[in-house]
């Protein structure tokens, strides 16, 4: 039997992810999986400027899954809480398979490393970018985001906001309430030394 043969053009970028075909381990489609997954992991970081690029180029879908979450918390301050054991094995799965969560025993993970300090430089970008912005509505964006750039595409919207209320709900809300706190602290301290000096110089006159 004679396979079909196909014929496309292909891009630079999809050239380069087919010649490394060779190195990935599997079969069918199995392989064509790893290799996704492979390619994902050895993406280049991208710098912050080209986070906030991405972020302006991508409002509207970012907008979206940013309501489709806050929609979620309408009646519950635990959306995961009401969540069946299959849908949270089947969004960890998906999430293992772009290298957002690395398994670390019988049913426990945590964000990999690569995404974890992404995470952190978005959290403080995001947040700073408009004084607006409320540190956990930051989280929840930097969670959008950095799913949009993992999944590459592959991602639906439900995957989407599933994943980012995952994430930020059992992992990230943490810096999320770090960053909280260290800025009231330097509000603090900024209106306690502004009204020390005013004191002072009151008691100068």
């Amino acid at each position: 039997m004679n396979m079909p043969r196909v014929c496309t053009e292909l891009s630079e970028i999809e050239y380069k992810i087919l010649r490394n075909l060779e190195i990935v381990e599997g079969e069918d489609g199995d392989k064509l999986r790893n290799l996704l997954r492979y390619y994902l992991s050895t993406a280049p970081e991208l710098e912050s400027s080209k986070y906030a690029l991405k972020r302006v180029e991508k409002r509207k879908e970012i907008d979206e899954s940013l309501a489709e979450v806050e929609a979620s918390y309408e009646n519950t301050e635990n959306p995961v809480g009401l969540w069946t054991e299959d849908k949270i094995n089947k969004l960890t799965a998906d999430l293992v398979e772009i290298n957002v969560l690395i398994r670390t025993g019988e049913n426990q993970f945590v964000p990999a490393n690569k995404f974890r300090s992404l995470f952190k430089m978005l959290l403080h970008d995001i947040a700073t970018e408009t004084s607006e912005k409320d540190e956990y509505e930051a989280a929840v964006e930097a969670a959008i985001q950095l799913l949009m750039e993992f999944g590459s595409g592959s991602l639906g919207k439900e995957t989407i906001r599933d994943g980012a209320i995952f994430i930020t709900e059992v992992w990230m809300f943490q810096y999320a309430n770090a960053m909280k706190k260290a800025r009231e602290f330097k509000r603090t301290k900024k209106i306690f030394f502004s009204e020390t000096e005013i004191a002072e110089s009151f008691s100068s006159v």
